[in-house]
């Protein structure tokens, strides 16, 4: 609605000022032209910074909050140099015996999965069973890799619990293209009956074959660890399949959360100097149109003299 006002309010000053003389003089008319296509340029240009400023006010500088009232995904990057991605994220979880559809999990505007942030994602929010969450299976659509430190998921007792670590065989068949940080000094193991490998970190690629996606079960310990520390094991009792890129499903509740998406999500990612320029190209304005009304007295003048030569001067 402001950005339409001030579109409004330049328009009717543009239509006035190309009215500024009553004489039929060529030249006149052509400089008036020019005047009003210079205006026109401006004018786009003040509505595009302002649109652009107004889209960095509303991303924010946070993706998500975690609230334990609620079933809630959490997503933490590892600190890794490579991390982070801006890749499209894909996920899925078990629930009463059965696979949800794949959700996109993303959070408009701002940085999803940055380094070392943590990620709170409220698609899964309606799936609160008692008994809570059986497994969960993340896939990557893209081939910037995002790198997994831990999960966060409902467990429906006391709400929310986080994996740590993940074993060897959530992704693969290659272990070490998958993951980061074997773990030197284990707690326990994997699995028993051996002592069975487990990483700090999990890599969700589409650059390697066996590393595009992991499912894992929720709700499971290291072996011969006392303190009970939760870990990812394979889930091999089903698949989720491949989810379809193309068409990943939205938790968008009105057409308004749809539109601010787009627009504040494709802000989000425009770089500093764009919004710098901006400032720069507003502040050009604001100078152009001080000079611009200083000038408008002489030429209004000039351009009402009857005389032979007044439109001429003008």
């Amino acid at each position: 609605c402001v950005l339409k006002t001030v579109y409004s309010q330049l328009k009717k000053t543009v239509s006035e000022n190309s009215q500024t003389t009553t004489t039929p003089s060529l030249s006149f008319a052509i400089f008036t032209q020019s005047r009003k296509e210079h205006i026109s340029t401006s004018m786009l240009a003040f509505i595009v910074c302002i649109s652009l400023l107004a889209g960095q006010c509303l991303s924010g500088d946070t993706c998500g909050t975690q609230d334990t009232s609620i079933p809630q995904l959490s997503v933490q990057t590892y600190t890794g140099s490579h991390s982070a991605t801006d890749d499209k994220i894909a996920a899925s979880i078990y629930v009463d015996g059965a696979w949800t559809p794949w959700y996109r999990i993303n959070h408009g505007g701002c940085d999803n999965f940055d380094k070392g942030m943590t990620n709170y994602f409220d698609e899964f929010s309606d799936y609160n069973s008692a008994s809570g969450w059986e497994a969960i299976a993340l896939y990557n659509c893209d081939t910037d890799g995002l790198e997994i430190d831990a999960v966060g998921y409902w467990n429906g007792a006391d709400s929310t619990s986080v994996i740590d670590f993940f074993c060897f065989n959530v992704a693969g068949p290659f272990e070490e293209d998958c993951f980061t940080d074997l773990d030197e000094l284990p707690q326990g193991s994997c699995y028993s009956g051996g002592s069975s490998a487990y990483y700090d970190a999990v890599w969700i690629d589409q650059n390697n074959a066996g590393c595009q996606g992991i499912q894992f079960y929720t709700g499971k310990t290291l072996v011969d660890d006392d303190s009970g520390t939760f870990v990812a094991k394979y889930f091999y009792s089903s698949s989720p399949g491949s989810p379809s890129c193309s068409n990943l499903l939205l938790d968008e509740k009105t057409e308004f959360a749809a539109m601010k998406e787009l627009f504040v999500g494709s802000i989000a990612n425009v770089h500093w100097s764009v919004y710098a320029g901006c400032l720069l190209a507003l502040l050009v304005f604001v100078v152009y149109k001080m000079c611009q009304s200083q000038r408008s007295g002489a030429y209004k003048t000039l351009a009402a003299q009857d005389t032979e030569y007044g439109a001429l001067r003008a």
